[in-house]
């Protein structure tokens, strides 16, 4: 028997990183290693989207031991934090999690 979904699971999408605007869009962030600070990675059409950018970001971060929502499909050829700005991060995330819409 399947459980009903919970109000939680609807709004971050059952992804790590990932949670629902109002207005139905879905977003990503990050925080930053040993801060409080977020990098705020955008806004998306799906959940999974928002869900690789997550991984992207995470693993810029965090590196290869870095847990992610889709570890069967890693992000490739990312730099580590210490060559990265936030900025930076952002656009590989963007990249990444358009990866999948991509023809």
């Amino acid at each position: 028997m399947d459980r009903p979904q919970s109000r939680r699971d609807r709004r971050d999408g059952g992804y790590k990183g990932v949670r629902m605007r109002k207005w139905g869009k879905w977003v990503a962030e990050v925080r930053q290693l040993q801060s409080r600070d977020r990098i705020w990675l955008g806004s998306y059409q799906t959940a999974e989207e928002a869900a690789r950018a997550y991984d992207a970001a995470v693993f810029c971060l965090r590196g290869p031991s870095a847990v992610i929502n889709f570890p069967d499909d890693p992000p490739e050829e990312i730099g580590s934090a210490n060559e990265l700005s936030p900025a930076q991060i952002r656009v590989l995330a963007a990249n990444h999690a358009r990866k999948l819409t991509k023809p």
